[in-house]
């Protein structure tokens, strides 16, 4: 990653917590500004546009899922649940761009543009893994389209299970809500486990079993 002058990196963390606190849509730029005590026209100087902060922020985000979404053919259960978690907590750090996903995907054509490679990235990396885990005999998927079906469920809960915890679990922690979302993934596998594989994942609904 490139190297960040002092001032960039303040407005970058400035603006993911004003953006996490009240919604990307509902923070502008002069605020912003106002926030960190600097003239609009200084905050333009390193980001013209609040879509090119939104996009360095995405930028951040792939960034710390890359370094957490690999390809590990020693996987086991626990350590592919160890891996999810780091992403859900990638994900609670920034937040705000979760629960805009889908006005930005349609806003910011820069972010839409690289979202497409970087899913299908993500989707080539979780087979690897699903199949990893069925060579050290955890799961016993049958066919592709069992495999395509756990790598779905696992992209489609990632990308708006913050949202929907916003809506119907807003009562409970953040913690809780990453748990409880980690044991709904968990119990998606359940039928496709072997008796390794669910020795394993009923420590992991354990561990995550709070709703």
């Amino acid at each position: 990653m490139e190297r960040r002058s002092g001032t960039e990196e303040r407005i970058v963390q400035t603006a993911l917590a004003m953006f996490n606190d009240a919604g990307i849509e509902y923070v502008g730029m002069r605020e912003l500004a106002a926030s960190l005590g600097m003239r609009i026209g200084n905050l333009t100087y390193y980001f013209p546009t609040k879509d090119d902060l939104v996009n360095r922020l995405s930028l951040d985000l792939a960034a710390a899922n890359n370094q957490t979404i690999v390809p590990y053919d020693q996987l086991t259960m626990k350590d592919f649940f160890k891996m999810l978690e780091s992403v859900f907590r990638n994900h609670i750090k920034y937040r705000c761009l979760m629960l805009s996903f889908v006005h930005l995907m349609v806003r910011n054509p820069i972010i839409a543009k690289r979202y497409s490679k970087v899913q299908a990235k993500r989707n080539e990396t979780w087979t690897i893994n699903i199949m990893a885990l069925k060579k050290h005999r955890y799961l016993n998927t049958k066919t592709q389209a069992e495999i395509d079906f756990l790598v779905s469920a696992i992209a489609l809960i990632a990308r708006f299970w913050i949202s929907e915890a916003a809506i119907s679990y807003k009562s409970l922690t953040e913690e809780q809500q990453l748990e409880h979302y980690l044991n709904m993934i968990a119990r998606i596998f359940l039928p496709y486990a072997t008796v390794k594989g669910k020795h394993e994942l009923e420590d992991v609904l354990t561990n995550f079993d709070v709703v």
